[in-house]
């Protein structure tokens, strides 16, 4: 199997999770998602992006690319687990619920478009926890998710970037 198919392989891994809570947890556990919820789906879409970008391009290019690539996955990756561990955070301080509003309404004024607002301005609350799996929320889940996600790209770079086959762009 070639790098470039195990990269949009890869690219899959978080458009299955996104399917997994929009079809399973919103629509029969009929969970509504909280504003942090939408955001760790963008991240995900972030990751599936940039698995398919990889596989483009880091299989043709420069070890450069690989590079660029790897601190792309490092950058997505913390982000996400940055705004996962918020939500964790909120979720085991219950007390503290002011600071998903707050959050979100400072990114609405930032990103001034109605979908934005749309999706980040959902009914959930960002402290409950509504749904567990082997004592882990969702949240967790998603931090294991952008772990895995980000290890596992910055091996397949590292790979690609000591085995780049130059090859004629044609």
């Amino acid at each position: 199997m070639s790098p470039r198919t195990i990269y949009f392989i890869l690219g899959l891994l978080p458009l299955a999770a996104i399917a997994y809570a929009k079809f399973y947890l919103e629509d029969i556990q009929l969970l509504e998602p909280c504003p942090y919820c939408m955001l760790q789906r963008g991240i995900l879409l972030l990751f599936t992006a940039l698995f398919w970008l990889s596989g483009l391009f880091v299989q043709r290019g420069s070890r450069f690319i690989a590079s660029l690539s790897s601190l792309l996955f490092i950058i997505v990756g913390a982000l996400g687990l940055l705004i996962a561990g918020k939500h964790i955070y909120l979720q085991l301080n219950p007390v503290d619920t002011l600071g998903c509003t707050q959050t979100t309404l400072a990114i609405t004024e930032v990103f001034d478009y109605q979908i934005v607002k749309d999706l980040l301005l959902t009914g959930g609350d960002c402290s409950t926890i509504d749904w567990t799996f082997l004592g882990l929320t969702i949240p967790m889940w998603t931090a294991i998710l952008f772990l895995l996600l980000t290890v596992i790209g910055l091996l397949m770079n590292r790979y690609m970037r000591h085995n780049v086959v130059r090859r004629p762009y044609y």
